[in-house]
């Protein structure tokens, strides 16, 4: 039985948004997968990328991913990366149903644009950044989802409905 709910996507198309009024609606606590490497390492993502780099990041976000996977009942929100590594995706596929959360690079770079705690959008051009990665991750999003939901022209409660309906089928 799938008891988590894990929100899968590129960054800026809703995971820590929706995941936190899943939890509030669905009385589940809520992880950020981003949140809890920040937490046990003291530093920002941002940090951690410029003074250890990327590989040094995804192994920690391995580890995460491994931990919480072990948990029931939360709403999982991950980094936009954690498919780049299939461990990642099939530890929380066991006990998780898979949600990906889609927008146009349009729509995420107004979204993230502000916010200059995006290490791999730290570039001459974002929006092509963001084009050039969500090719890159598309399949591996594709291939671990259970369900899929473009955010783009959504309210926020629209998504919620999905969500909730979906995850009462597999519970």
């Amino acid at each position: 039985m799938k008891k988590n709910i894990v929100l899968i996507g590129y960054m800026g198309t809703g995971k820590s948004t929706i995941g936190k009024i899943l939890s509030k609606e669905l009385k589940m606590e809520f992880i950020d997968t981003d949140l809890l490497i920040e937490k046990n390492i003291k530093m920002s993502i941002k940090d951690i990328f410029e003074n250890f780099g990327e590989k040094y990041f995804r192994d920690l976000e391995s580890k995460i991913a491994k931990e919480v996977s072990k948990l029931n009942n939360k709403i999982i929100s991950t980094g936009g990366g954690i498919v780049l590594r299939d461990e990642n995706i099939n530890n929380l596929k066991k006990t998780g149903m898979v949600v990906l959360l889609k927008a146009n690079a349009d729509t995420i770079y107004e979204r993230v644009s502000k916010n200059s705690d995006r290490p791999l959008l730290n570039v001459e051009n974002p929006k092509e950044k963001i084009n050039k990665m969500l090719i890159e991750r598309k399949l591996n999003y594709e291939r671990f989802k259970d369900i899929e939901i473009e955010t783009d022209n959504k309210t926020v409660n629209e998504i919620f409905e999905i969500i909730k309906e979906n995850y009462f089928k597999t519970v």
